[in-house]
């Protein structure tokens, strides 16, 4: 996976590098094996730290989160969870169409 983490007047340091990097890889695990890019920006609001995260997965699944906190580990743990929920949801997605089965529908008993 091809991992860009930066910062816009936001210094990113090698910790939060490692912590992105850390969380993206426990959260691809955990849905989906592999991804092709993630890239993560972290850009200041006022007085809050805004982070949003784009993920490519593969197979035409882009998914993209953000969140906004005072502090550049809580809003990135914001972003990855809505991440994370955005990832369950096109896997189980992607699960439930495989497997389902198209068994002809049983005839209503006829009443006598």
């Amino acid at each position: 996976m091809q991992l860009t983490v930066t910062g816009k007047q936001v210094d990113v340091g090698d910790a939060l590098r490692h912590h992105v990097e850390t969380s993206l890889e426990t959260l691809l695990a955990k849905y989906f094996h592999t991804a092709i890019e993630a890239h993560a920006v972290f850009a200041r609001e006022a007085h809050l730290v805004r982070a949003e995260i784009s993920l490519h997965v593969g197979r035409g699944i882009v998914a993209n989160s953000s969140a906004t906190a005072s502090d550049h580990y809580v809003a990135f743990d914001a972003a990855a969870e809505r991440l994370a929920k955005q990832l369950r949801r096109s896997k189980r997605r992607l699960r439930d169409h495989h497997g389902k089965t198209h068994a002809p529908a049983e005839p209503p008993e006829m009443a006598n």
